[in-house]
């Protein structure tokens, strides 16, 4: 990684000192110490044109965040300490800090429950919330994501799994993920060329779901919704199985024995549109005739 960070423009580095807790002139002092070290704080001001009183509060700020050490002669002479220690120990308290945070929010009150639906707009928070809804699925989870989306979950499915968790996974690439329900659409290559991007749609239990759109790298989310409405998350999980069902048949008809599978097929189909879903159940006493 340190090696493909030394070729990105000056602009970025910049951005990603910002996004770890510099700020706009932290940052820049920082990089021009990777440039050239044993610079005291005049010398920086000059040579990034800020003034030299507002460079030592940037130098005193950088050491206290441990991305700078000051030589023990008393001549104010600065020294970079090296991006990956730097970013390891910013890490390390990062940690430490959050830990200490769930700690104190620990006896917090939970969080309301509502039917409203919400925009995700940060990749980091639509990916919890998606591990969070498989730590907290009872029955099925229902799964359509393209490669590096479905890999970002890989641990928490696996997890589910154990718990005795149905999966059904439509992925987009051959997955090795055993006790699962897959199916990888015939038309994947050209799904997957034509789109370019990332897109996650998870429904637990026929209760709650994520549907997200990220770009190629998973650094950016174009679309993101979770809600708990019930009734949508039941339509959701409904559509998904047509189209499940409609992927295996497809590759049911290529096989000798097409008929058999294509009846076993369509028996699983009525099953999980019945009301062994909970969300379903759920729908069905609320809505159903008595």
């Amino acid at each position: 990684m340190s090696n493909r960070l030394y070729f990105y423009p000056v602009e970025k580095k910049k951005e990603l000192l910002l996004a770890v807790g510099l700020n706009d002139l932290e940052a820049e002092v920082y990089l021009t110490l990777l440039n050239e070290n044993f610079l005291t704080g005049y010398k920086i001001g000059k040579k990034i044109g800020k003034p030299t009183a507002n460079v030592y509060k940037a130098i005193a700020s950088l050491a206290r965040k441990g991305a700078l050490v000051l030589e023990d002669n008393q001549k104010g002479l600065c020294r970079a300490v090296a991006a990956n220690e730097f970013f390891a120990a910013a890490e390390a308290g990062l940690k430490r800090k959050t830990q200490e945070a769930q700690l104190a929010f620990a006896a917090a009150p939970p969080e309301g429950y509502d039917e409203k639906s919400y925009q995700l707009q940060s990749v980091d928070l639509t990916l919890e919330k998606c591990r969070q809804l498989l730590r907290q699925c009872t029955t099925i989870v229902v799964i359509d994501a393209f490669p590096k989306s479905l890999a970002a979950l890989l641990p928490d499915i696996q997890e589910a799994l154990k718990r005795g968790v149905e999966v059904y996974v439509q992925a987009y690439e051959p997955l090795d993920l055993p006790g699962a329900n897959l199916v990888i659409p015939g038309s994947s290559p050209y799904v997957l060329q034509y789109w370019q991007s990332q897109q996650l749609n998870l429904v637990v239990d026929g209760k709650e779901y994520v549907l997200a759109l990220f770009n190629e790298k998973l650094t950016e989310v174009y679309q993101a919704t979770w809600s708990r409405n019930l009734y949508l998350a039941c339509m959701y999980h409904i559509g998904f199985n047509n189209e499940f069902t409609i992927n295996l048949i497809q590759e049911a008809m290529l096989k000798p024995n097409a008929q058999e599978l294509i009846g076993n097929i369509l028996a699983r189909k009525s099953r999980l549109s019945s009301n062994y879903i909970p969300g379903m159940e759920e729908l069905l006493k609320r809505y159903a005739l008595k």
